[in-house]
């Protein structure tokens, strides 16, 4: 860690704390320029006054090495110019091809986590990659490289789910307004627990931390907060350095790391749009079993059920059929005198009928529709029995 007043340049006479040891490079991305500031007699120093032009490879070259930080400049800093609107117009026109063929580490960042980053850095004009991979504990790093004890693979179950070999974080440096502005967004979501941020599998996020004020670090562990020592499974967590005074860091759980329709919601979170327009467009429609089971009867219910003839309402359409087939079955089986052979084809041909009942109910609906008087019900039976139809009209008969 190092902390220090700086010398020269946009940042003179204000103090920052970096991570690494040689200084940091100040970005003003609206207007493509860079200041470096070295790290000398417990101080930061421009070493040139002179701005120099600010190109992707030279952010990014430096967010993913381990001897400067990234920071962006602050909004009121100086004066961002006309370029800062041409900035934002031809950002928007990258295409998402150019955006997975510009991850600097494909084989450690997963192209969810860099689209992620990529969409995020279109619509906000201060934000640079402060880092995905690093090769040290916790959610940088990928999990294969780590011991089970480290936290970021031992507190959490989903934590060891999903790839292994990818890194699961994502440091966002912002300008001081910006950097309030989204950590204020993820902890109302957070502590609402947002759809976005809490999917049917769990939380797509571990934990955030940014600045809410832009004086005090804020955390909020999203799950695992116990054996952080937050006393409840969600909740803040205070004592987190100040280097995020300056940058928000992520921490996804390595279950989603890969997923892009999960990380779509903590985008959408981060852009301020509504739930109800994310819910409209949302990739994310994952449900347990037993919901897409529900979700399947309420519509036949609703579009193709028929009334219920053990009570009131209506019934599902598959439930219907089973009933009815079932019920056939078990007259078969009482039947004496039908012949084993017969019984088991017959048997063997209702479950076909009941596979094309539930496969297409538009056929039953017309074959048993309220208005059909016996003749007609007859006749589609028959016409859907073939040459078992006689066979199953004398054992009817019979009964």
């Amino acid at each position: 860690m190092r902390e220090g007043r700086c010398h020269g340049g946009p940042l003179d006479g204000q103090t920052r704390t970096i991570r690494n040891p040689s200084g940091f490079l100040l970005c003003d991305k609206p207007t493509a320029r860079a200041w470096f500031y070295d790290w000398r007699d417990d101080a930061f120093h421009i070493r040139d006054p002179e701005a120099q032009p600010l190109t992707d490879a030279l952010a990014w070259g430096y967010a993913i090495g381990a001897e400067y930080d990234v920071l962006a400049l602050p909004i009121g800093a100086e004066a961002p110019g006309l370029a800062a609107s041409a900035a934002r117009e031809a950002a928007a026109e990258v295409d998402e091809l150019t955006v997975l063929a510009a991850n600097p580490n494909p084989s450690r960042i997963s192209a969810a986590i860099w689209r992620l980053w990529s969409d995020f850095d279109r619509f906000e004009p201060s934000a640079l990659l402060g880092g995905v991979y690093a090769a040290k504990p916790g959610y940088h790093n990928y999990r294969n490289a780590l011991p089970s004890s480290d936290y970021s693979v031992r507190d959490v179950a989903a934590d060891r789910q999903g790839s292994g070999v990818m890194a699961a974080a994502l440091d966002l440096s912002l300008s001081d307004a910006a950097m309030r502005k989204y950590t204020g967004r993820l902890d109302s979501a957070a502590r609402s627990r947002d759809p976005r941020l809490y999917t049917p599998r769990g939380p797509v996020l571990r934990e955030f931390i940014g600045t809410k004020d832009g004086r005090n670090v804020y955390c909020y562990v999203l799950t695992g907060g116990r054996p952080l020592g937050v006393g409840a499974d969600a909740g803040p967590d205070p004592g987190r350095d100040e280097t995020h005074l300056w940058h928000i860091h992520l921490s996804i759980i390595r279950q989603f790391c890969e997923d892009w329709s999960a990380l779509d919601g903590v985008l959408s979170v981060l852009r301020g749009e509504s739930l109800a327009a994310w819910q409209g467009r949302s990739e994310y429609n994952e449900m347990t079993p037993q919901q897409a089971q529900q979700l399947r009867d309420t519509h036949w219910v609703l579009s193709a059920g028929i009334p219920n003839p053990n009570g009131d309402g209506r019934v599902p359409m598959h439930l219907w059929a089973a009933w009815v087939t079932g019920a056939v079955k078990a007259l078969t089986t009482a039947v004496g005198n039908v012949d084993e052979a017969t019984k088991a084809q017959l048997q063997k041909d209702l479950s076909s009928l009941q596979g094309s009942i539930d496969t297409v109910p538009e056929e039953v609906v017309q074959a048993f529709a309220a208005a059909d008087d016996p003749e007609e019900i007859a006749l589609r039976l028959r016409a859907m029995l073939g040459d078992k139809a006689t066979a199953v009209g004398q054992i009817l008969a019979r009964g």
